[in-house]
């Protein structure tokens, strides 16, 4: 799925991320992001740490295959938080 088409479903089914910070335009190494940005001509789905700085989950040039990938991820994190 493209970002817009993410934003539409994120918001429509109401996932909540729990103390996470959804960032989808930059890499950001404030704490307790989930991200996905496209930089440096890749799209890249990450995550930081509490105490800040991010690692890379998942490098791609699709941003259909990257905001998917990311879809899982914070799906996965809602299920967790809401269970």
């Amino acid at each position: 799925m493209t970002k817009q088409e993410f934003l539409k479903r994120f918001e429509s089914e109401k996932l909540n991320i729990g103390e996470y910070i959804m960032m989808l335009d930059k890499i950001s190494d404030a704490s307790l992001v989930m991200g996905c940005a496209f930089d440096k001509g890749m799209w890249k789905v990450y995550k930081t740490k509490e105490r800040g700085g991010h690692y890379i989950i998942k490098e791609t040039n699709s941003e259909n295959e990257a905001f998917d990938f990311f879809y899982e991820l914070v799906l996965s994190k809602h299920n967790r938080v809401n269970n």
